[in-house]
Parts: C-alpha cells; structure tokens; sequence
C-alpha cells in the first residue's frame, strides 16, 4: 500500500541536482517573497457565493491549487535525492487549538483542490476544522498522543524511521495510527485573525512540503489605481519557498498567475469550476 501516489520520476537539470545535493530537509533552502493585494473584488466576489460561505483562505487556496497544476515545478516532493511529481494536488490549512497546554498549532488537508469548488471546500474545511476542536479527528488524536508521550531526543528518532518509511520507502503507516502524506503539496497559514498584518512562514523539516503560504490581516494601503493614488483595502500574502525544488522563475510564475486571478475572480470561471459558481459570474460584472 502506498503512502502517496506519485507519478512519473522527473528528469534533473543539473543545478536541480546540485541544488537537492546541498541541502538536507531543509536547513534552510528558504526563498521567501510577497504581494500586497487589494481584496476588493476577491471580498465582492466571495459575498456572492451560497452557505457555507467560503473565507479568503478557501480562495487562495483555490487559485495556488490552480497555479501548481498549471505551473507544476512546485509540486513535487524530494525521496532519495530525486524529485518526483506529486499525482494530485493537496492544499493543508493550518488551525490554531487551545487546550490544556495553550495554544497549540494544528490542522487538516483538502484533497484533490483544483476538482471542488469554493463552497465544498469551505464544507469540508467545517468539519474537519471541528473534528479537530472537539478531538474526534483520530488521525491527529494518536498523532498528539504519541507526540506526549515520547520525550524529544526518541520523538526525533521516531520522526527519522517515519520519514524512512513515509518517503524514501513510498510505504504507508497506517497501521500504525500514522496519516498518509499528512501535508499535501502547500500549506496556509492565516494569521490575519491574529491581528498580524505580515509575516513570513519557516519550512518544517518534517512535512515535505515545499510552499508554505501566509495570509496577513487586510489594512488600509495606499495603491496606484487609473494613474492615482487611492487608499485601498489590501492582504499580504507571503510566500515561502524550498529552493530545493524550484527557481525564482518558477515561483515568479506562480505568483504572476496567483496575482491575475485574484485580482480578477470573475475572469476565470473554470477555476472555480462550480455551476452554482459559474452563472453567479455570469451574471455579475467583475468588480475590478
């Protein structure tokens, strides 16, 4: 049984191989860059959708979804010095937890995004985001308990079998209470209700994933619009890289897509791919 379905072993530039070569997983091939964007029409756009009503998160995850299917560099993941393309595209949300300890960080995986629409995701996010709240999400429970179990020095022992296992191996851990490919192919990270209004996000060692997103508090900026100034409601997104993986092109890629479709949801409607979705945007003119 497999841990995560792959597809075909992908061929390496020579600096793809120098670059996999160098680093470990990851200390610290970090890029990191961002955009400040007004939300205007992602906001107008949003509001127009039927319950449950899909939040920023959900619509940035749509679009980097979209962009790693069209612009797949990104979406791979490294086992024993080679990349390999990943089969479908995952995209993790972070959640934040209180418990018994504090605040502790957590979250879940949407599978196969660039097939569900806005609304589905933002159902399936309800659930799972509840499961974890209320501790009936199994996977992470014995994940957690585990995790208190062990003291440091044997949890990082047990994390190397696991990523033995997991990822050089291809082999699923299942058995062992242990979830398949636990991160998918991008995290989210939305620290905006947190009131920060910027932030760059590290690369965990542990996950394999080579893009982490932050999204930051929306605040007033000041923005050049018809050849003037105007104050504008605007959203860093942040953007880190494993430098492993890809070239600034390739990330420039993305965020050039990322950047086109946010600003103009209504532009693309096979992203959002949803009938409901789709005679909304029909209907509507684009508030950009």
């Amino acid at each position: 049984m497999k841990h995560l379905p792959l597809g075909a072993k992908q061929r390496l530039s020579t600096y793809r191989k120098i670059s996999i070569a160098s680093w470990n997983h990851p200390r610290d091939p970090s890029t990191y860059s961002w955009l400040d964007l007004p939300v205007e029409a992602a906001d107008a756009f949003l509001k127009t959708l039927p319950t449950p009503r899909p939040s920023l998160t959900h619509y940035i995850a749509k679009i980097v979804a979209h962009c790693l299917e069209e612009h797949p560099a990104l979406n791979h993941v490294i086992r024993g010095g080679n990349l390999y393309r990943r089969g479908q595209t995952d995209v993790f949300i972070t959640t934040l937890l209180k418990g018994e300890t504090g605040y502790d960080l957590s979250g879940f995986v949407l599978r196969n995004v660039p097939q569900k629409d806005l609304n589905t995701l933002a159902h399936e996010s309800k659930i799972e985001a509840e499961k974890l709240k209320d501790g009936t999400d199994a996977e992470m429970a014995r994940v957690a308990e585990l995790t208190q179990k062990l003291p440091a020095w044997v949890l990082r022992i047990v994390m190397r079998f696991q990523h033995f296992f997991h990822f050089t191996l291809n082999t699923s851990l299942r058995a062992f209470g242990l979830p398949d490919d636990r991160f998918g192919s991008v995290m989210i990270s939305n620290f905006g209700p947190l009131g920060l209004e910027t932030g760059l996000v590290p690369l965990s060692p542990y996950c394999r994933c080579p893009l982490i997103i932050g999204i930051g508090r929306p605040r007033p900026l000041p923005i050049v619009r018809d050849g003037a100034v105007v104050v504008a409601e605007c959203v860093n997104i942040s953007f880190t890289f494993d430098h492993r993986y890809a070239d600034g092109a390739h990330g420039a890629q993305m965020m050039k897509k990322l950047q086109k479709v946010f600003l103009n949801p209504n532009r693309f409607p096979e992203i959002f791919q949803n009938e409901a979705t789709n005679a909304t945007l029909s209907s509507n003119p684009d508030p950009a």
